[in-house]
């Protein structure tokens, strides 16, 4: 009980339980990639973001190990509503996960993008336990 206590208190003072793989626009989008395309998406990865209008855009353009050709994803976040101001520092102000996605210029379906984040989420905050977790017992 008293190492659950700890685990939770530790990811409270840290912010660790939404994991570092979500931080950021190109990292939330990165770890949805990944899930959606069933691989690792690379270190060495060309991301750019712009604005237009209320919808901020992610690009990531590379090419996995097994494959020679490039590969294309445009991941889309809406303008945040009010109320949703508070990652503000890290995602300014637009949410924190891809309302749209493309994948080599085809369109990834709402259900399945849904599907995505919530597995790209629990993956992150299984490896944020298992971080505070392996602290602890090092202690």
């Amino acid at each position: 009980m008293s190492k659950l206590v700890m685990v939770g208190s530790l990811c409270a003072l840290l912010s660790a339980c939404s994991g570092d793989d979500l931080d950021t626009p190109i990292k939330t989008c990165k770890a949805v990639t990944a899930v959606l395309i069933n691989a690792q998406v690379p270190e060495a990865v060309k991301a750019t973001q712009q604005v237009a209008g209320d919808m901020q855009s992610v690009t990531l353009d590379f090419n996995l190990s097994d494959e020679k050709r490039l590969v294309n994803v445009v991941c889309g976040y809406k303008k945040a509503s009010v109320g949703e101001e508070e990652g503000s520092d890290l995602f300014g102000d637009y949410e924190r996960v891809p309302s749209k996605m493309t994948i080599n210029g085809n369109n990834v379906s709402p259900q399945d993008l849904i599907k995505a984040i919530n597995s790209a989420t629990f993956q992150a905050g299984k490896k944020a336990l298992n971080e505070a977790n392996n602290y602890l017992q090092r202690q």
